[in-house]
């Protein structure tokens, strides 16, 4: 888990919810002194991460200083940092692990607006190169690593770069509304962008959806009208999304990619704010975090049963959900709410009996191993 006030990465056992800490002392006058969390000290403040796919290697973000850190999940160090042209939001592993491409928005370009993905070579401890994009803000890559999508700000546009092109560069393709997301298939020639719209900047309050983007020839060859969809999580051949509509106000979709067509008839009502992650837990509760929310008789966590698509009852309010893991074996989600760690046990929507509690404010949070 990140921390935000430390700079600190804290460890827990996701098995058995503990987390290691150092040995009681004894001071000079005799006074007891208690172990604290171990951690690994990585920079003055932390948000986003990022584990590889092999887990072998986290990437960290400092926002205080634009560094993002490699972290060896072996050794629990810190191997080598870069300062990036900007703030970033995110990161890509290569599926090697041994690149990560980071759309930085304030990037640099020389005879062109500021904006591009950043390639950071974590072999060779450099950025190698910058693909213009104007305003990039989020990306999706692709499972062979080739196809990057990558989504700018205030655009209704995506951008695709053919990675392994002999001339690597951004061919803007448009109609869209406001695209933020994508997911792939799984032979990486299909995605399925998210169209925020409306909630995300576009002035025509129309909705939200999904849209079938064939890679090869660049076109969209279908689109599903959902609710909202400034988040989602691709479970086999079901999306789910969830944002907020015009209409309906912050909402709840199942989409079948195979035929493009919703699996909830109407879209199902959750709490408010902008809805940023997702955590699907063993028994099919889908989990709905948002970063802003009115947090007064429900909060910024959502829980939808997807087994049927229905919501739960609301949460009680606890502030911004910046982070979620939900435990493969187990029938629990972790989830970084108001800046603390929650753990919660999913048949019962509760925080379980037992809780870790760390010092400082925690951000995001992931699984180095399984």
């Amino acid at each position: 888990m990140t921390n935000t006030y430390s700079g600190d990465l804290q460890i827990m056992d996701t098995q058995n919810d503990t987390t290691p800490y150092t040995a009681e002392t004894t001071n000079s006058l005799g006074q007891i002194v208690p172990g604290v969390p171990v951690t690994i000290n990585v920079a003055a403040s932390l948000t986003w991460e990022l584990v590889s796919s092999d887990r072998t290697k986290t990437l960290a973000f400092d926002p205080s200083t634009n560094n993002l850190y490699v972290i060896d999940n072996s050794t629990e160090a810190v191997t080598t940092n870069i300062t990036l042209a900007g703030p970033a939001n995110m990161a890509l592993f290569s599926p090697d692990g041994n690149t990560a491409y980071v759309p930085v928005q304030t990037a640099p370009i020389t005879g062109a607006r500021a904006g591009g993905i950043q390639v950071y070579s974590i072999t060779n401890q450099a950025i190698t190169a910058t693909y213009p994009v104007p305003s990039a803000s989020l990306a999706a890559l692709s499972p062979s690593g080739q196809y990057l999508l990558v989504f700018a700000g205030n655009s209704d546009s995506v951008f695709l770069i053919n990675l392994t092109a002999s001339t690597v560069a951004a061919v803007e393709i448009p109609g869209f509304s406001r695209p933020v997301n994508a997911f792939f298939s799984s032979d990486s020639n299909t995605a399925y962008v998210l169209n925020c719209g409306w909630e995300c900047g576009d002035p025509a309050p129309g909705p939200a959806s999904v849209s079938q983007l064939n890679i090869p020839s660049q076109t969209i060859t279908a689109t599903v009208p959902v609710g909202g969809a400034s988040v989602g999580l691709l479970n086999g051949s079901t999306l789910y999304v969830a944002g907020t509509s015009y209409t309906a106000g912050p909402t709840f979709d199942s989409v079948n990619v195979t035929n493009m067509t919703r699996n909830t008839a109407n879209s199902v009502a959750i709490t408010d704010g902008l809805h940023t992650t997702m955590a699907l837990s063993k028994n099919n509760k889908l989990y709905i975090g948002a970063v802003t929310c009115s947090n007064t008789t429900a909060g910024c966590l959502s829980v939808v049963n997807v087994s049927n698509n229905t919501a739960d009852p609301p949460l009680p309010p606890k502030g911004a959900v910046t982070g979620m893991l939900a435990i493969s074996n187990r029938n629990v989600v972790y989830v970084i709410e108001g800046g603390y760690q929650v753990i919660y046990d999913t048949t019962t929507d509760t925080p379980q009996q037992t809780q870790v509690i760390f010092h400082g404010a925690l951000s995001d949070i992931v699984q180095v191993d399984q």
